[in-house]
């Protein structure tokens, strides 16, 4: 095999590489795109049920569900200003 052979088959072998790496990383970026599209819709949908049903907000319903026992407040870190 000389020389002008084994570039070419490298230069092929980089190419379909770079292909397929671009081509992953097109279908990540679509498919975040797509999750992002469906979060939206869901959280239209969720924001007409609740205002049809007069249904309680789902974050304020989720941090009464999830209260910490009194006392157990002071292990929380703060955040300093």
């Amino acid at each position: 095999m000389n020389v002008d052979t084994l570039v070419i088959v490298t230069s092929l072998i980089g190419a379909l590489a770079g292909a397929v790496s671009f081509l992953f990383r097109q279908l990540i970026i679509t498919k975040n795109k797509r999750i992002n599209e469906l979060l939206d819709e869901r959280d239209y949908w969720r924001g007409i049920v609740a205002k049809e049903h007069n249904m309680p907000d789902y974050e304020d319903w989720y941090q009464q569900q999830h209260r910490l026992p009194s006392g157990r407040e002071t292990y929380l870190q703060q955040d300093e200003p």
